[in-house]
């Protein structure tokens, strides 16, 4: 799969781009200097978010357009119609720094430093989850709650009317990040993937009830250096790390993924999101936001 494209912002952040999300036709990306920036899907910059005063660890959106951000000041905070709207309001200020959140429809769950996943709801707190290692990277499903960090990936059933009881589904042997990817089945996404524990290979598994989480493949050393990203869709899975290459997946079904598509963004890359189009968004260590188109 040729690159149709690769530009990079002209604008930047001031320090590390982060963390990045797609929503609505633009890009929002969270940076070191604690603002959120927005962009067209050409990497124009169409605003600044002033959200934190210090360095942004994680923004999701809910299916309702409303975008939240986690910060090393242990603070979240939401916006409504982000592109429109400039009113940022405080969700929740603790001593504990949010690593990770994730969106399941409308409902919002937080991942910290000590292990506790918490589920909120109309932005009030519901349940918290103690998976008692810190939460790197995080996915909900449903009841499922998906976590890693450095050495395990844990899947996890939040038990319905119990507030904060779970049982454990699956463990593999890997590390943060993760993600869903796949076709969707009964509301479940086919596939779960992330890192081996060296962080430089890629793992898939099975997602769907019956399955088992039966390990598809693991694919070792595909990258020279750390992944720090992984996203995927219905065809398709995509990498990128410290290496500064966005790699695309195909086959992923298969016994052994394909590799058919590299975009190099010539710097470290900490976070990418899909766009439309065959696009991948990458935020980069130099402040800037690179695109990849692949076709």
């Amino acid at each position: 799969m040729p690159i149709k494209l690769e530009i990079s912002s002209a604008e930047k952040h001031e320090g590390d781009a982060v963390c990045i999300a797609y929503n609505n036709n633009h890009i929002f990306s969270g940076g070191a200097d604690g603002k959120i920036k927005v962009w067209d899907n050409s990497l124009n910059l169409v605003k600044t978010l002033d959200m934190h005063e210090s360095y942004i660890y994680s923004i999701a959106f809910n299916k309702s357009g409303k975008l939240y951000s986690s910060s090393c000041d242990g603070c979240v905070k939401y916006i409504n119609d982000p592109v429109n709207n400039e009113q940022i309001e405080e969700l929740v200020r603790c001593d504990d720094s949010i690593n990770s959140m994730y969106c399941d429809g409308d409902l919002l769950y937080t991942g910290d430093e000590k292990g506790v996943v918490t589920k909120w709801e109309n932005d009030k707190m519901l349940f918290k989850y103690n998976i008692v290692e810190e939460v790197k990277s995080l996915a909900v499903e449903g009841t499922l709650i998906y976590t890693a960090r450095d050495l395990d990936v844990v899947v996890s059933d939040a038990m319905p009317g119990k507030s904060g009881k779970y049982s454990t589904k699956a463990v593999f042997p890997g590390r943060a990040p993760l993600t869903l990817l796949g076709e969707m089945v009964e509301n479940k996404r086919s596939y779960i993937a992330f890192t081996d524990r060296t962080g430089r290979g890629l793992v898939l598994a099975k997602n769907l009830t019956g399955e088992k989480f039966a390990t598809i493949w693991e694919l070792i050393d595909c990258h020279e250096m750390i992944i720090n990203s992984i996203r995927g869709n219905e065809k398709f899975l995509f990498s990128a790390g410290y290496d500064g290459k966005i790699k695309c997946w195909s086959d992923i079904d298969k016994a052994k993924p394909t590799l058919v598509g590299e975009s190099d963004a010539k710097n470290c890359i900490n976070s990418i999101c899909l766009g439309t189009d065959g696009a991948v968004y990458a935020a980069c260590s130099n402040g800037v936001i690179h695109k990849a188109v692949f076709s």
